[in-house]
């Protein structure tokens, strides 16, 4: 099959699309388990962080199989995982088996759609261009969830959130026949070259993780960002409207650092990005009316969609061996995965202020980190200019 036919696209950004469930659902899930279950923060981060931490371990493991197997057949067995656990978990209440059940969604499920989705883009023609189809197609889905979740969930409780979605991974199903079975790319001699790439691994390493810290910060605070708009005075579907508008708005972050790609280096908006993406998370506390909140989580989400794709572009520059940037998804699913268990485990049950500590601390960090990685790969490219 033709990889890079108007099927196989459309197919891969809805596995894409479900891939990312757990992400942009973690802050709607997170209010809704402690609202409608009364579970302890700790409950909550140990279910949010399952789940994503279940999608980061499939993105290792992918590495393991996709080459391997009929990805017609693996994209089948995520979308059946993710709609039975989805209506599994919405039956249960309690903590210990919602985590097991949302570690399985994670990994048998989304991880494995998107592991799917990942290879048939890589395999076309023109994977820049898809992956922007990819990204416009997530942050849309997000828009959704934001809107339509959070009612859902006063109303219904759980099942009110995993249901819908459910629901959404159910439409993808008819796609998997313009899903091929396995990449037409994939070469003895491709492989050949990648393992003669010589040169040091730190670099990439370094890279990876100021990314992986980045979005240990990011995780903390989004999983608990509807919480903070409740704690602040907002109601959770008044909260979940305005993150919505939010990310909607936090689109233009990734255009802008397109536009600006190649143009001045990373070091000055990477460390401007980060500092600005501090303060705001800073604000996001005490009571705030809805414009306040809208806005500065605009801002937070403007700045995170901006810094990501310098960090990523660091991490596949120097990286000399083509090994070390296939872990950029499990570095980013892993650190939404920390950031919420850190977060929870520093939670009292009268202050969200732990969620915004983690933001700040892991965008303090990747700061200092990331400071003497850019200066060396600037020298680095002076030497060889």
């Amino acid at each position: 099959m033709d990889n890079d036919n108007i099927g196989s696209i459309v197919a891969a950004v809805a596995l894409s699309c479900i891939g990312v469930f757990g992400v942009l659902a973690a802050p709607i899930l997170a209010n809704t388990l402690g609202a409608s279950l009364g579970l302890s923060a700790g409950d909550i981060g140990n279910i949010v962080g399952a789940e994503i931490g279940g999608g980061a371990l499939a993105s290792i493991a992918a590495a393991f199989w996709i080459q391997r197997v009929n990805w017609r057949i693996a994209a089948f067995v995520g979308i059946t995982a993710v709609v039975t656990l989805n209506l599994l978990s919405g039956l249960q209440s309690d903590a210990g088996a919602l985590a097991a059940l949302r570690f399985a969604a994670g990994f048998i499920g989304q991880g494995t759609a998107f592991a799917v989705a990942i290879g048939v883009i890589n395999a076309s023609s023109n994977p820049d261009r898809i992956f922007g189809f990819s990204v416009a197609a997530q942050v849309a889905t997000g828009v959704v969830t934001l809107l339509v979740l959070p009612g859902l969930g006063e109303q219904w409780g759980v099942r009110g959130i995993l249901w819908p979605l459910a629901g959404l991974a159910l439409l993808v199903l008819p796609t998997l026949g313009w899903v091929p079975a396995r990449s037409p790319k994939t070469s003895h001699a491709a492989g050949a070259a990648q393992q003669a790439a010589t040169g040091s691994s730190a670099p990439a390493l370094t890279a990876l993780l100021v990314l992986l810290i980045w979005c240990i910060g990011l995780g903390g605070m989004w999983a608990f960002l509807i919480s903070v708009g409740v704690a602040g005075g907002l109601e959770s579907a008044t909260a979940g409207r305005a993150i919505a508008i939010s990310t909607f708005i936090g689109i233009s972050g990734a255009l802008v650092a397109s536009a600006l790609a190649g143009r001045g280096g990373r070091l000055l908006p990477v460390s401007v990005a980060l500092l600005v993406q501090m303060g705001a998370i800073m604000l996001l506390q005490g009571d705030m009316s809805f414009l306040r909140f809208a806005a500065t989580a605009a801002v937070f989400q403007t700045f995170w969609n901006f810094t990501g794709p310098y960090l990523m572009g660091m991490v596949a520059e120097s990286d000399k061996t083509g090994r070390i940037s296939v872990l950029i998804p499990a570095a980013q699913t892993g650190g939404f995965a920390i950031g919420p268990w850190l977060a929870s485990r520093m939670m009292t049950d009268d202050s969200m202020l732990a969620a915004n500590y983690v933001g700040v601390g892991g965008c303090l960090i990747a700061l200092l980190i990331f400071l003497p990685v850019v200066l060396r790969l600037q020298r680095s490219a002076r030497a060889l200019a």
